[in-house]
């Protein structure tokens, strides 16, 4: 037992030593991907749908991809409603085949009658090239 224990030790002490220096030396560095845009044909098609009292500046409509990767749409909206209201929006991302890609939501409210407003949506990155997106609004009263 004395004999095991007299190599044991001194065995472990160089195992030690051995994966020590064995974890010396430069960082591995990985390639990051694009921080660009993956992604769009231009101009992208823009078509406004749903019950909303709201338009949409075409123009204004952009995309990008956050740090996480996550699919971000600016865009801007004007209420046309009588009163304030609160705008949801979905929008309905294709490809230059029209197959379905993707999608953003988000909204804005106590968006005052004529008013325009900023909106951003957020959705899960695009599987394929932005060429048109369908958005839907809605709109309900808000209480003043």
């Amino acid at each position: 037992m004395r004999l095991l224990r007299r190599f044991v030790g001194p065995a472990s002490a160089a195992a030690l030593v051995i994966a020590g220096l064995a974890g010396c030396g430069d960082a591995t560095k990985l390639p990051q991907a694009a921080a660009s845009s993956p992604f769009s044909t231009s101009p992208v098609s823009v078509v406004q749908q749903g019950n909303a009292d709201a338009t949409i500046d075409t123009t204004s409509v952009t995309f990008k991809l956050d740090d996480a990767r996550a699919l971000v749409a600016h865009l801007t909206v004007r209420s046309n409603a009588a009163s304030t209201i609160a705008i949801s929006i979905r929008g309905s991302i294709y490809d230059p085949h029209h197959a379905l890609i993707g999608d953003v939501t988000g909204g804005q409210i106590n968006v005052s009658p004529g008013s325009t407003a900023a909106v951003q949506l957020t959705g899960p990155t695009p599987l394929g090239t932005i060429a048109a997106v369908t958005f839907e609004l809605t709109a309900k009263p808000t209480p003043t």
